[in-house]
């Protein structure tokens, strides 16, 4: 009979985490946090940092500077965004060694 630190060691506690890509005109970065509010002040801090070389005008607020500076950043090719994902781990069924990316069949992703 498994104990429950057996069952627990089977069947890892699914994490989800927040993954940040930030698209400028010398590449891309990205960053995962355990916080989406964490994901969301990188953008700010970005924003306040760049927003003097990029506008004349004054910032705006904090709580808007994100949001404003990524809106006009779009006629530029400059982006952020996040997603959330699941943290894969041992519950997920073994892929073919051949196949990294499970259910392609082909080695890629579709």
């Amino acid at each position: 009979m498994l104990s429950i630190s057996d069952h627990t060691r089977c069947r890892p506690v699914p994490q989800t985490v927040h993954v940040a890509i930030y698209e400028h005109r010398h590449g891309t970065d990205v960053r995962v946090f355990l916080d989406a509010a964490q994901a969301q002040a990188w953008r700010t801090r970005i924003a306040r940092e760049w927003w003097h070389h990029e506008f004349d005008d004054d910032p705006p607020p904090e709580d808007e500077i994100g949001a404003e500076y990524f809106e006009r950043m779009l006629e530029r090719d400059e982006f952020f965004s996040t997603m959330t994902c699941e943290i894969e781990g041992s519950r997920h069924e073994p892929t073919d060694p051949a196949s990294p990316v499970p259910g392609t069949g082909h080695g890629g992703t579709t």
